[in-house]
């Protein structure tokens, strides 16, 4: 799929996080054209400021960034608000806990150097995941349910309906299958 025929929401709103003023200015310009509200931060407390103020749809961070890094950020992020997507990039090696993290935690991961197709692909999927988590938090009603049942640590057995938990358990399966 080329760029060009790409159709996004233009209502989403992205966070990227990055220490790079070269990467958030590429990020800020590109993705304008495609969103509504694109914000970039230099830092994690940066972010986190951010998410209390405005309604985030994706955030993209880099893992590697001074006092916090993206997978501490990821983590205040989903006890903010676990239906917000955190798609993480990095340039570096990653050590084994960090690709631990990002293996079991990280609802996407992106290797820099990358191009202008992977990085809209990313989004896509950032936007797919940030739609089906949105509409099983609706289903759940709890943000600790939820946050469990994404991270695995949960079943589906605790939604009561049937027909709920029956579309719950095909989004989980959306989610796995993509």
């Amino acid at each position: 799929m080329t760029i060009q025929d790409r159709t996004y929401n233009r209502t989403s709103h992205i966070l990227v996080v990055d220490d790079d003023d070269t990467l958030l200015k590429f990020f800020k310009i590109h993705l304008n054209k495609f969103f509504s509200r694109v914000i970039v931060v230099k830092n994690a407390k940066e972010a986190i400021e951010t998410l209390k103020d405005k309604e985030i749809d994706l955030v993209i961070s880099d893992i590697k960034m001074p006092r916090m890094d993206g997978i501490q950020l990821m983590k205040k992020v989903k006890n903010h608000d676990p239906s917000i997507p955190v798609f993480l990039v990095s340039g570096a090696l990653l050590n084994e806990t960090q690709q631990t993290a990002i293996d079991t935690k990280a609802d996407g991961y992106l290797k820099k150097p990358f191009g202008i197709d992977e990085l809209h692909d990313f989004i896509d999927r950032g936007i797919q995941v940030r739609d089906a988590y949105k509409e099983l938090l609706d289903i759940i009603q709890d943000k600790k349910k939820f946050l469990e049942l994404i991270q695995g640590k949960r079943q589906l057995r605790f939604i009561k309906d049937e027909e709920q938990r029956s579309r719950a358990q095909e989004i989980m399966d959306h989610l796995k299958a993509s």
